[in-house]
């Protein structure tokens, strides 16, 4: 029997479809594709690292820059803390005063120093060329600030108005200025023999002036003034306190009283001659001063009642004989000069008209006339100023 074959299609017939291996060609390619990628993103990778370097580096320039001051402004600026605050609390302020750029790099060097102390109310000298550590001093009142305030002194002032005037215009603490105003035992010569200090045993010597204060030193503050004191209380001065026979002390207690109750320049003379009449004559064993009864009551009063003549002070010269114990104000040198060169007459009251003059009475009878005429000229006035 014959076999039979059966056809079958020849190898080449078959379609190339089913060949999937690349040729030489596409291999090359396809490595070279892969070969570009790579560097590519080695190389986007390296421009990433050199970006992050450059941008800490920046951020670390900037920040060495404030924390060491290594190129800044040198400009002096005043610092006010307004109330007692902690020293990082202040960062915001800082910055927005120019005085340091990154209040959370301030904030976060005061943490890790652990200078997160309580600065007091004040004014302070700072400077953005300060680095941060001379900032903290300065804050911390380690070192003396250079900054001046320029503060007026009326004549007439107590020491609790100087007190106030001087926190007000930022030149010390109240706690700091209390200290030395009450507790501080000053070498001034002529301050002695009222040692040990006391609170008020300054009053009349802070010598009323225009200062240049540095702020944040009440000890240099107060000096200042007693040195001014000492230098305003002159040969002229002294020579007159001599000759009357009194002390420096009295000799300022008796210009407070001046000081308080005089206006007009030429008056200052003539109201001291009725004091020191009084003092001389037992016919008038007190004084009888309204602004020593002021003083006592601590408040200002344009009419003093009989009821206020009664309070119990030894600044009460409605009720104590002769001079109070001490000055109830801070006076001038025309006060100190007319307290030692009083004017010779024979007035023995006063009393004050409407435009701050007085009318001045040998006897009782006459300053009852005066004091009418006193009353007169006050009911007039609103009529004369309408």
């Amino acid at each position: 029997m014959e076999e039979e074959y059966q056809d079958y299609p020849e190898y080449s017939e078959y379609p190339d479809e089913y060949d999937e291996r690349p040729t030489p060609n596409k291999r090359r390619r396809k490595r070279k594709k892969r070969r570009g990628l790579g560097c590519l993103g080695a190389l986007l990778y390296l421009l990433v690292v050199i970006g992050i370097s450059l941008l800490l580096s920046t951020v670390a320039i900037f920040a060495a820059n404030d924390v060491f001051a290594l190129v800044k402004d040198n400009t002096d600026l005043s610092f006010v803390v307004e109330a007692d605050t902690l020293l990082g609390d202040l960062s915001g302020e800082l910055e927005s005063c120019g005085i340091i750029n990154y209040s959370p790099l301030f904030k976060l060097f005061v943490r890790f120093t652990g200078d997160n102390t309580t600065i007091h109310t004040g004014t302070y000298a700072l400077n953005p060329s300060f680095d941060y550590q001379q900032i903290v001093r300065v804050l911390q009142r380690r070192e003396t600030s250079t900054v001046e305030i320029e503060v007026s002194i009326p004549e007439g002032y107590t020491n609790a108005q100087i007190k106030e005037r001087l926190i007000e215009m930022g030149v010390c603490a109240e706690a700091d200025i209390d200290e030395y105003l009450n507790s501080y035992n000053y070498k001034h010569d002529y301050l002695q023999e009222r040692i040990p200090a006391s609170e008020g045993w300054l009053e009349g010597y802070l010598f009323p002036d225009t200062y240049k204060f540095n702020a944040n030193n009440a000890k240099m503050t107060l000096n200042k003034m007693l040195n001014n004191f000492k230098s305003k209380y002159d040969a002229p001065i002294q020579e007159g306190a001599a000759a009357l026979g009194r002390s420096q002390h009295e000799i300022v207690t008796i210009a407070s009283l001046l000081e308080r109750e005089a206006k007009a320049d030429d008056e200052f003379a003539r109201i001291a001659g009725v004091i020191y009449n009084r003092l001389s004559n037992s016919d008038f064993p007190r004084l009888e001063i309204d602004a020593t009864l002021i003083y006592a009551l601590g408040e200002h009063k344009e009419v003093l009642t009989d009821a206020d003549k009664e309070v119990d002070s030894p600044y009460n010269t409605y009720k104590v004989e002769g001079l109070p114990p001490g000055p109830i104000c801070n006076p001038g040198y025309t006060a100190l000069y007319a307290a030692t060169h009083p004017e010779e007459h024979n007035y023995y009251y006063y009393v004050a008209m409407p435009d701050g003059t007085h009318l001045f009475a040998h006897n009782y009878e006459e300053h009852q006339q005066n004091i009418q005429k006193s009353r007169e000229a006050a009911a007039q006035s609103p009529t004369e100023a309408s």
